[in-house]
């Protein structure tokens, strides 16, 4: 309810560079009320066991909505199954936390007299809020670009303001054109994108007429434009800076303490084996202290060995960085000392209900290349980039959390609208057009991974056309400039950036990382390997030959190769036993074969125990399950040769089935049969495994009839897709194989569909969406 005692306010229409003041979206999020608000969610959705901490973000998410625009329980249970869903959710936590007083809130809150409208669409509550906490004479200013016709935050703050008793200065463009000098560049892929940008901004800063802080780099919210950024930005030596501000318990270090709480209270990472074990054993040796005043201190020595570990903590980043550097001195004055708490876990609550209250920001001043994402607009620039401007990425295509979809939106009232969400993002999206003062330089790919992009409709509806290529590289440019190089740490930065350039830009054709190496000397190679190879070579030269480990994912599942394994042990067992198991004993068997990784560490193992009994059961009723005629061998080790390679491997099971007369079958847990490797044509064809298998068996002088793949999730049995014993193209694929061995040449070659790039773990090392993939 606004200040009926205080002076009318003023909403001022003004040029972009004229806003002044801290943003609305700021002065609500200080306010009391939203703060305790966002800690009572944090603490309520600690008591969900049912919540998933992968599904706990998308949760708080959309009670946070529900709540900001006061959804009632009753319209939410109306809205269809996703509806019902997230009523008794909402209804819930409204009954342990009933809503904040929204007056009190505000008596204690912070007394603004000047701010600029930020992008956040306010609910009409917090539209109150921000009138009650306005000084008198309070002014808010507004782009004159952003009329109310086009950005619905505009509409919603102007409409609320005024009916209470703001006066309106000023007015808006009609045809709000873009003015800085802009350019729009295609490339072929994200990743020349972004090393073409990050190449003409180092060329840029080298000239010594701009600085970091006078550059910014809106980036979609995409792995492949990160993943290409984070590399990128350490081969240059870029220094970057997240823009965001965000709670503390939501950074990559927040989220890493409160795994670390999990651990100590629980005795696990709540809904992560695979956390819980790494974690359990990195601090193994790490007792509490005796007393009070060093657990602090304790607590962070665990989180500081457990960044410096690897394989226990994900990329850190600035923001990280100021919560580590932030979190002794605004935990220690709060923390409770002996008079308060008793326990341990008592002090581990204290400091979870901490780090949930914290909201950090990056450092003011800061030096480095300021990103942000697509659509967030942060205030002007001299130079404004804006990689990703392409149809689904700018605007950036619409948030669907499946908790609360946008199919059903429109049948919750107070909700803001489908519509008015896409008018908004594409607001948002001028925003940062209008954010450049000198020039706006916009970068589209051609594709993304596998996929054909479309022009952006948003820069054709504003008369923004492409112009003329840039050159291929900005670093082209670059090399022309005049370097200060009497600074030695601005002379190694130019040579490295320079050396990986050029070297990338001429197509080196030999190097030691090239993959192409020369004649070398090989061993036997596997089915696998031969897989990798036939696939794509670099792939078998990084992961092979270079033996580059690809970095874990982390995730709440177990490890596919973990229950594949577990898969063929007690399917060794199985084969001997003539009779049929019944489901109850295949799970206990799984129970008492399965490693103690999964029976103690993963909280959903039994229901995953049922569905492997489950799947099991299905198989060994297959007919095709049973044993050969005259017996039948399991874990068979073989070597010899595939069509002049020198190749072993281990047959699952290999059946007699007459005087000399054998079937080959290789399990998969999996519900399709591997992919192959190129064919002449250069398309995944030609199965490789059961071929391999087939020449051992046969090399040992006995006759193969028969070779299948036998898929455990479907219960089936399946014959390998395009290949039979003495078929051609196996032969022609060895031998094209045979030859690059020889050669030593394992250059980037996927198939020509690449199918062998979805799901690569090296595609950043190979560069495969740029120079090496044309």
């Amino acid at each position: 309810m606004a200040n009926t005692a205080k002076r009318p306010g003023t909403i001022a229409f003004v040029d972009e560079d004229a806003s002044v003041g801290t943003s609305t979206e700021t002065l609500i999020s200080r306010l009391p009320g939203t703060q305790a608000r966002l800690h009572q969610l944090d603490q309520w959705l600690l008591t969900r066991a049912d919540v998933r901490s992968t599904h706990r973000e998308r949760v708080r998410a959309a009670l946070l909505e529900l709540d900001r625009f006061n959804v009632t329980v009753a319209t939410l249970a109306q809205a269809g199954y996703h509806g019902k869903k997230m009523a008794s959710l909402l209804s819930d936590f409204q009954n342990h936390f009933p809503s904040v007083t929204r007056d009190e809130s505000i008596v204690n809150g912070p007394h603004w007299t000047r701010a600029r409208l930020g992008f956040d669409l306010l609910s009409e509550a917090e539209i109150a809020d921000l009138v009650s906490a306005g000084a008198d004479h309070a002014l808010l200013t507004i782009a004159k670009w952003r009329s109310p016709d086009l950005d619905p935050a505009s509409a919603r703050v102007i409409k609320g303001l005024t009916r209470d008793g703001f006066d309106l200065h000023g007015h808006f463009d009609d045809h709000p054109q873009v003015t800085s000098a802009t350019q729009i560049y295609h490339f072929t892929d994200p990743d020349q994108e972004v090393s073409w940008t990050l190449a003409e901004i180092l060329a840029r800063l080298h000239t010594g007429a701009f600085r970091m802080q006078d550059l910014v780099i809106y980036l979609p919210n995409s792995r492949h434009y990160h993943r290409a950024l984070r590399h990128y930005s350490r081969a240059y030596r870029l220094p970057l800076i997240l823009h965001q501000q965000r709670q503390a318990s939501q950074t990559t270090l927040g989220r890493h303490l409160l795994e670390l709480l999990d651990l100590l209270q629980v005795g696990h990472v709540v809904g992560s084996a695979h956390r819980s074990r790494l974690l359990a054993n990195l601090i193994a040796d790490q007792a509490p202290p005796d007393t009070w005043d060093r657990l602090l201190e304790w607590l962070l020595e665990l989180l500081d060995k457990m960044m410096a570990d690897p394989n226990a903590s994900a990329q850190i980043n600035s923001m990280d960085q100021t919560l580590r550097a932030e979190l002794f001195a605004q935990l220690q004055p709060s923390l409770p000392t002996t008079a308060s708490v008793d326990t341990l876990s008592q002090f581990l609550d204290a400091v979870r209900d901490r780090l949930g209250a914290m909201t950090l920001a990056e450092k003011a001043g800061t030096e480095g290349i300021t990103v942000a994402n697509t659509g967030q607009p942060i205030g002007q620039h001299r130079i404004v980039f804006v990689l990703g401007g392409v149809d689904r990425h700018l605007p950036p295509e619409l948030s669907n959390n499946p908790l609360l979809p946008l199919a059903i939106r429109d049948r919750v009232d107070g909700l803001p609208t489908t519509a008015e969400l896409v008018q908004w993002q594409r607001a948002q999206a001028i925003g940062m057009f209008h954010a450049a003062t000198e020039e706006l330089i916009i970068t589209a790919p051609q594709r993304i991974e596998n996929e054909r992009t479309l022009a952006s409709l948003l820069l054709e509806e504003l008369g923004l056309q492409p112009t003329s290529a840039p050159p291929p590289y900005g670093v082209l440019p670059m090399e022309r400039v005049a370097f200060d190089t009497t600074h030695p740490e601005i002379k190694v930065r130019r040579d490295h950036a320079l050396a990986i350039e050029r070297s990338r830009i001429r197509n080196v054709e030999s190097s030691d990382f090239s993959g192409k190496v020369g004649p070398l000397a090989f061993g036997q190679l596997s089915a696998t390997q031969l897989e990798d190879l036939g696939q794509c070579p670099f792939r078998w030269f990084v992961k092979h030959r270079l033996r580059v480990r690809a970095p874990d994912d982390e995730t709440n599942e177990p490890d596919p190769r973990t229950l594949g394994q577990l898969v063929h042990t007690l399917l060794e067992t199985l084969v001997t036993t003539p009779e049929p198991v019944p489901r109850q004993v295949l799970e206990e068997l799984l129970e008492q074969h399965a490693p103690v990784t999964l029976t103690k560490y993963t909280p959903n193992w039994l229901p995953i125990r049922a569905e492997i009994a489950k799947q099991l059961e299905t198989l060994v009723a297959n007919p095709e399950f049973s044993l050969g005629a005259l017996g039948t061998q399991v874990e068979l080790a073989l070597n010899g040769y595939w069509h002049e390679i020198p190749v072993q491997g281990r047959i699952d099971r290999l059946d007699h089935v007459g005087p000399n007369d054998y079937a080959i079958i290789d399990y998969k847990f999996s519900k399709s049969v591997p992919t192959g490797i190129q064919d002449a044509e250069g398309r995944l064809k030609v199965d490789v495994q059961l071929s391999v298998y087939t020449q051992l068996v046969e090399g040992q002088g006995k006759h193969v009839v028969g070779a299948k793949y036998c898929l455990v999730k479907r219960g089936t049995f399946v014959k390998a897709p395009g290949i039979t014993k003495g078929e051609e193209p196996a032969k022609e694929a060895a031998a094209r194989l045979l030859t690059r061995l020889e050669n030593g040449d394992f250059a980037v070659a996927p198939d020509i569909d690449r199918k062998a790039c979805t799901y690569c773990d090296f595609a950043q090392t190979c560069r495969i969406a740029s120079r090496n993939a044309g």
